[in-house]
């Protein structure tokens, strides 16, 4: 359903919770959208020009090395990167492995890809962080109180980022549910334990990569098919720059094929109950300057005073 962005949060949560996604069109303005969208563009360019990579790191076994980076269509300097980046963080947690095999294990524990697509397509993570600007989207009103009324005022982020899906890279991506709902046994719970949300800062068509959920699929409490075959009730959520398109974390979701000759950029937004782990730990990199300029609520939300203590 497309709503204005005259809608109230509670008809928000409405449609949300009948059809599993709603869109809101034109909620931010024209020239709030260029800022976001140059302030975005230069932090790709230079985390194009200066990857994360930690070098090798002496681990034992092999686990880095089991991951399957197939369904992102990864470069294999981009999948070496990553696993570098792998066995860094193992060698950082005492050389402790996963007690499952890697492609078992939960998503929010793995270094995912920043390139994609065969490098057409771009991740920037942990971006609150990186630029506090964009904090204001994830703190927008209207969104911020339907996510309450769903989730409870405690909420917390589990991820922003930015998903920039290339220019004719002419592949969708798999269906999928959010984690953690990913490692949950079949039927699902009948509760909403995740949001995502995507701030549309280019024009969102069926042509250049939009979202795709499959309406009511929401109610089913069950995981997707796995691959990328069409499904009868899949639908697009299209909308003008500026919008924001809403889906719950047991929805059936995908990016769409990009056939056109422009990228489609989105500020990638999940809220998830107090409880649930996050996908990035907001708090590092995150310094005292940086922390001054955010809300106490959103301090929070990326983890501050909302883990659990040292104690004793």
């Amino acid at each position: 359903m497309i709503l204005p962005k005259t809608i109230q949060p509670a008809e928000i949560c409405e449609a949300l919770n009948r059809d599993g996604y709603v869109v809101v069109e034109n909620v931010i303005p024209t020239n709030q959208i260029q800022d976001f969208r140059t302030r975005i563009e230069d932090r790709i360019t230079l985390e194009k020009a200066h990857p994360v990579d930690p070098g090798e790191s002496m681990v034992t076994g092999t686990q880095a090395d089991e991951v399957d980076f197939t369904l992102w269509q990864t470069r294999d300097e981009e999948e070496a990167v990553l696993r570098r980046r792998i066995r860094h963080r193992q060698a950082e947690e005492f050389d402790t492995p996963w007690p499952v095999s890697a492609n078992d294990v939960c998503i929010n524990f793995i270094h995912v890809p920043t390139s994609f697509d065969n490098g057409r397509s771009r991740r920037v993570v942990n971006v609150i962080n990186k630029d506090t600007q964009l904090a204001e989207l994830a703190e927008h009103p209207l969104i911020l109180q339907a996510m309450e009324i769903e989730l409870g005022r405690d909420l917390i982020l589990l991820d922003a980022s930015i998903n920039q899906v290339g220019a004719q890279t002419n592949t969708p991506g798999g269906w999928h549910i959010d984690s953690p709902l990913t490692q949950i046994t079949e039927p699902l719970p009948n509760l909403t334990l995740s949001i995502q949300t995507a701030w549309m800062l280019d024009d969102f068509r069926a042509d250049n990569g939009a979202t795709h959920v499959a309406t009511g699929s929401n109610h089913t409490l069950q995981k997707p098919p796995p691959g990328r075959a069409p499904l009868d009730n899949e639908i697009v959520l299209a909308g003008p720059a500026g919008s924001v398109a809403i889906w719950l974390s047991q929805t059936w979701h995908r990016h769409g094929a990009n056939i056109a000759d422009d990228q489609r950029t989105g500020f990638i937004v999940q809220y998830g109950r107090s409880w649930v782990k996050p996908f990035v730990d907001m708090r590092s990199p995150i310094d005292a300057s940086q922390a001054a300029r955010l809300s106490p609520r959103m301090r929070y939300m990326m983890g501050c005073n909302a883990n659990a203590p040292t104690r004793g």
